[in-house]
């Protein structure tokens, strides 16, 4: 399969709509790892792992995972990741305070200590990807690294975090480090925010807007919407498959991104008046969990201003 084929857009029109209902995390994982060897890209798992949900959730979860599967391509893709960047002062780089230092004890090894205040897919993760500080520049710039760390590391706890309100079935949950030892290969190469932070912004926009559309197609074709609302979806998807197969640091990315959102944000109102064609439970689960979409609205507008500055202000 070519990156031009669009063979997942022709499944999604002609496979069979009938969700298998989930309810709990790991059943979904089950499924998400049957489903990930049929599609060669990760933006095409997050379309299909989104038309296979029977709720929001497990396609905002579809989205994470095809995200994580296009940050780190040489990964495992059937096992299941979750990101670790949050701290108690928040996401931004120059506020974590998550150290990665040489272990005293053995100096071909490293050692991998503090707290992570909130990670998507924590206690059903089996792999971690650590932000974590090595240290300071002479300017005061924080010298970021990434660490792939197995969950069942020693020194690993993980404590639940309560229900957000929106696709509570999704499992959240803050993450300590303490004393776990690395080997020097589990460390990503290059800075860690330019190589992962940054870039996954990005990527995780793009994917789990994928795995959204590919759900409501979904919903679409169950409860009769128009051919027209279908047609316009597709054509979302199709775009947003493109974006997700290009560089995602590239300022012409963030630019068509910011104008591809602002049309999603469009469509999303557009279709209001048909949920009263799908059933109630369906319908609920949407207007508790479309807000997820909205998260991080704030930096992905400052990216998108940067990107109009770099074409001088388009």
């Amino acid at each position: 399969m070519t990156a031009a084929d669009l063979a997942v857009i022709d499944y999604l029109l002609q496979a069979p709509v009938a969700p298998t209902r989930i309810t709990v995390f790991s059943e979904w994982t089950e499924a998400w790892k049957s489903l990930v060897p049929l599609w060669k890209f990760p933006v095409d798992r997050a379309l299909a792992g989104g038309f296979a949900a029977d709720r929001p959730a497990w396609a905002f979860a579809a989205g994470y995972q095809a995200a994580l599967q296009r940050l780190l391509p040489a990964a495992d893709p059937a096992r299941i990741a979750a990101i670790c960047i949050t701290e108690k002062g928040g996401p931004h780089p120059a506020r974590i305070q998550c150290r990665l230092k040489t272990d005293p004890e053995t100096a071909s090894r490293w050692r991998l200590d503090g707290t992570k205040a909130f990670v998507s897919g924590a206690g059903g993760a089996e792999i971690l990807y650590v932000a974590a500080s090595t240290g300071m520049t002479p300017q005061g710039r924080n010298i970021l690294r990434m660490a792939s760390v197995s969950a069942d590391s020693a020194g690993v706890t993980v404590d639940p975090c309560p229900s957000l309100g929106m696709v509570p079935e999704m499992p959240h949950g803050q993450v300590r480090f303490e004393a776990v030892s690395l080997a020097h290969d589990a460390l990503w190469p290059g800075d860690g925010y330019v190589g992962a932070i940054k870039p996954f912004r990005t990527l995780e926009d793009l994917h789990v807007t994928g795995a959204f559309l590919g759900w409501l197609l979904a919903v679409g074709r169950r409860f009769g919407w128009p051919a027209a609302t279908k047609e316009t979806m597709v054509s979302l998807m199709v775009a947003v498959r493109s974006l997700a197969l290009a560089p995602p640091l590239d300022p012409h990315v963030h630019l068509a991104l910011g104008g591809l959102l602002a049309q999603v944000r469009v469509f999303l109102e557009e279709i209001a008046p048909l949920w009263q064609r799908a059933d109630a439970r369906v319908r609920e689960c949407w207007l508790r969990d479309r807000q997820v979409l909205d998260i991080a609205d704030s930096p992905r507008q400052r990216r998108l201003d940067a990107a109009r500055l770099h074409y001088g202000g388009a």
